[in-house]
């Protein structure tokens, strides 16, 4: 087996072409974007190596600004991958930065957005074509990493009374380490550089169509290191991560920049240190699929109550789909993890919940050349600790309606979640 790794990068806009909603806040989820304040992107790696026998193995990571695939599309690009490439499905990561000034992609949730069709078949052949051009574009590479810290990012959740409200708390957990993974080519010019660091991009919930801090931080750098260089934002488990907002009085645009330059400047601060080269490894993939159960789930007559009772339009919304389509009320979630191995001390470990940082410290933990992505393949919902759940507040309990689940995540579900992590980060490689 030759362990040489090739990597082929591709950026692509996917920009809405047309007027549509954005999704992440319901505040403007039903009326068309304003203006664009920056344009969105996906950016591709594509990995490959040869065998000795003439075959090769074949993986992909896609980050996208958007603020999460849905189930529905993940499943169907990916297939449509592996019938055109022969990529398979388990060696495909599709990502999401989780910009909350994106076109909305899922259909499931309810009062953040509906998607529109016409982007949906857009962004599909935009797909396309970043794996058609990233596999064209595959050269062998070295890889280093390096390890620092931004404070960009702060707990959110805080303690209010008896209650917990979404507000900025600077004694709660965090993840302030950032990563850095660079793809060199024999010819010492930078392929691509991968940054992993965990913060909700929520600066602005402006109409306007926005990459946020990472998709502002990642043009500064490519600019910074040539027009050849591909700069993707990896996105940790954030779920109840957000951004500091800068003491000033600027626009919100301003606020995006500030933060971004911020953390574009944290990046470099990295890069202009000592790096440590990655040994090559035989590239490997693994899907593991699990189900997560709900907790209780709602009655008919319940939800008839819900309908005539509650003021919030969104709620009463997510009701009334449950009693129009009682098919929907499952007792439990399809709970994915994609392990992708590139080199030794660098694993992806890909999830398709909105994973609170617990889990990502978790996995470090666990070994620190795992790196955890949250948004990735499709979208579940919030995956919170269990004591989370008994203290309430946005992420377990009052998201809810917003995903469209018939009800809150059972108690035993981190402790689920972490044995179907273990399990597929101890298996040994084949």
């Amino acid at each position: 087996m030759d362990l040489q790794l090739s990597v082929g990068t591709a950026k692509v806009d996917i920009t809405p072409p047309f007027a549509l909603p954005l999704a992440g806040f319901a505040s403007r989820c039903n009326r068309n974007f304003e203006t664009i304040d920056s344009r969105l992107y996906l950016r591709t790696f594509y990995f490959q190596q040869h065998s000795t026998d003439g075959s090769k193995m074949q993986s992909l990571l896609l980050s996208a600004d958007i603020l999460f695939w849905s189930e529905e599309l993940a499943d169907q690009l990916r297939a449509r991958i592996e019938r055109q490439w022969g990529i398979a499905e388990d060696a495909i990561i599709l990502h999401a930065t989780h910009t909350h000034s994106g076109p909305a992609i899922s259909t499931r949730t309810i009062g953040l957005g509906v998607p529109d069709p016409n982007y949906l078949a857009f962004l599909e052949q935009a797909v396309m074509r970043s794996v058609e051009d990233a596999a064209g574009d595959a050269e062998p590479v070295s890889i280093q990493m390096g390890k620092g810290t931004s404070r960009i990012g702060v707990s959110r959740r805080k303690k209010d009374g008896d209650q917990i409200v979404l507000s900025p708390n600077p004694e709660g957990l965090t993840d302030p380490e950032l990563r850095v993974y660079v793809f060199t080519t024999l010819a010492g010019k930078k392929k691509g550089v991968l940054t992993h660091y965990a913060c909700h991009p929520t600066l602005t919930d402006r109409n306007s169509v926005s990459s946020e801090f990472c998709g502002y931080a990642m043009e500064r750098l490519e600019q910074r290191n040539g027009s050849l260089t591909v700069c993707a934002y990896l996105q940790g488990c954030s779920g109840d991560i957000n951004p500091v907002m800068p003491k000033v009085s600027e626009s919100n645009q301003d606020v995006i920049s500030i933060v971004g330059q911020r953390f574009a400047d944290d990046v470099d601060a990295i890069l202009s240190g000592e790096l440590k080269w990655l040994e090559p490894s035989v590239l490997t993939s693994r899907r593991s699929i699990a189900v997560l159960p709900y907790a209780e789930i709602p009655t008919k007559e319940k939800l008839q109550r819900v309908v005539d009772e509650s003021a919030s339009a969104d709620v009463r919304n997510w009701a009334q789909s449950f009693l129009e389509q009682p098919d929907k009320l499952r007792k439990q979630a399809r709970f994915e993890i994609t392990k992708l191995t590139i080199a030794e001390g660098l694993t992806f470990i890909a999830m398709n919940g909105e994973m609170v940082v617990e889990y990502g410290l978790f996995l470090k933990s666990c070994s620190p050349g795992l790196v955890p992505l949250a948004y990735s393949n499709g979208m579940i919902g919030y995956i919170t600790t269990a004591n989370q759940l008994q203290e309430g507040g946005y992420e377990p309990i009052e998201s809810v309606t917003y995903f469209g689940l018939p009800c809150p995540f059972d108690q035993a579900v981190e402790a689920e979640v972490k044995r179907q992590l273990m399990a597929i980060i101890d298996e040994p490689k084949t």
